[in-house]
């Protein structure tokens, strides 16, 4: 089992998420926290500098960013509804600054 561990203001954007989303998101989470690295494409998929994202698709596209930690934990960054073909770099940014506020407590 992972240890999966919430920026603050990632819970609130997984609990923003629109219904169907927010159910296939938590589905997700769920197997994150099981199968952790295990988990493979086309449900989680690498960015960059450790970087990955969790992949939900309905009507919508949501992503959640996050980045494996030492000892099964889990770090759940950043969580958006995409509206482009590529993640936007300012969400691969932010993702990456809250990885800093985590790291840094």
């Amino acid at each position: 089992m992972f240890e999966l561990l919430y920026h603050p203001e990632a819970v609130q954007e997984v609990e923003g998420l629109p219904d169907i989303l927010r159910g296939k998101m938590a589905r997700l989470l769920d197997q994150l926290e099981c199968r952790g690295n295990g988990l493979r494409f086309p449900l989680t998929r690498p960015i960059k500098d450790g970087l990955f994202e969790l992949r939900a698709s309905g009507a919508d596209i949501a992503r959640t960013l996050f980045v494996y930690q030492q000892g099964k934990r889990v770090f759940i960054l950043r969580c958006f509804v995409k509206k482009s073909e590529r993640t936007p770099p300012t969400e691969i940014m932010l993702a990456l600054q809250r990885l800093e506020d985590l790291t840094d407590a």
